[in-house]
């Protein structure tokens, strides 16, 4: 970040809230939104500052040291193109509902923007979101964005990018590394030098709507054909090979998720919104229910693999549906 100069620790020397006066917000907002329109951007996005739990003052912090000097810099430099605003939302911004309420109605109330750049912040044990309340108060805060008519573009997020196709989100951004897809600020911070052990490698299966560890390919594949369960993409051909050697730095495992979920978000998203949560339900109890014939089967995964998610995620997907009359 320091070698770009709207960065707020080169912009005042050192950022503290004392020091980041009006006018070197100002200053750091104009050289931002240059950026952005010098390379063509899709959108002007505003930036955020992550913030733990719910603090009294944060939209009043965010106007005076973006929001302000954003919507300033973005009139006076491209007033057409579109303007995001980015959001981190913690898992306790997102539950308490007074807090999410006074910042739903802080950003429909902002005219110029065109939608919200959204990064949940959600703690997890296992690999995917398996919180039934925080999963719910993202529906729902994703669907009170756009039936304000604001977009909502969806990132840092894992597979549950797939439940949250029924709240109707504009965009999802995908990922490739784990870090990539959950927003944690581990990945922001100086690494202790030393030997770390990267994860193990895996592959997403989408009739699992899971990551499985690559382990447990060869005890499936003995129980199921390959190509009745895994899905088809030239990359699978290349990873199914004896001689592979998995590995979670190789491209082929990511290559072959973008183009496998991408299909598969794509085919929800294109139903209308009044039959996709339907859609939604039954592929979560599909995948949920192939679990329990892999486990009759004898293939027991472990927590990271496994399918404890999917029931948690159909019932904040009911009480979704339930509450704004979907079902």
């Amino acid at each position: 970040m320091p070698e770009f100069n709207f960065f707020p620790d080169v912009v005042a020397v050192g950022f503290s809230t004392s020091q980041y006066t009006d006018d070197l917000a100002l200053k750091s907002a104009q050289a931002c939104v240059q950026f952005q329109c010098s390379h063509q951007f899709r959108y002007c996005i505003i930036p955020t500052r992550h913030r733990e739990g719910s603090p009294a003052d944060y939209i009043d912090q965010q106007m005076a040291l973006f929001v302000q000097p954003f919507l300033k810099a973005h009139s006076e430099n491209t007033p057409g193109r579109p303007l995001l605003l980015q959001l981190i939302l913690n898992e306790t911004m997102l539950k308490d509902q007074q807090f999410s309420n006074q910042i739903l109605n802080w950003v429909t109330g902002i005219e110029e923007l065109s939608g919200i750049y959204l990064i949940p912040q959600i703690h997890r044990i296992a690999k995917q979101v398996d919180d039934i309340d925080s999963m719910l108060s993202l529906l729902k805060f994703i669907y009170a964005l756009r039936q304000n008519n604001l977009e909502v573009i969806a990132g840092y997020v894992n597979t549950e990018a797939f439940p949250l196709l029924a709240a109707d989100p504009t965009g999802i951004t995908l990922g490739s590394y784990e870090n990539l897809r959950m927003f944690n600020l581990r990945a922001f911070e100086d690494e202790e030098k030393g030997p770390t052990r990267g994860p193990n490698a895996r592959i997403y299966v989408s009739r699992l709507l899971q990551w499985v560890d690559h382990q447990y390919i060869g005890a499936i594949i003995r129980e199921i054909p390959p190509h009745e369960f895994f899905d088809d993409t030239r990359y699978r051909i290349q990873m199914f090979q004896p001689s592979y050697n998995w590995h979670f730095n190789k491209p082929e495992p990511y290559k072959h998720y973008f183009a496998v979920f991408a299909g598969q978000l794509l085919r929800s998203a294109d139903l209308p919104l009044s039959h996709r949560l339907r859609d939604v339900i039954s592929a979560c109890s599909k995948a949920y229910e192939r679990f329990g014939e892999l486990e009759q089967r004898g293939i027991i995964f472990d927590r990271d693999s496994d399918g404890h998610h999917l029931p948690r995620w159909i019932t904040a997907l009911n009480q979704f549906g339930k509450e704004y009359g979907l079902l």
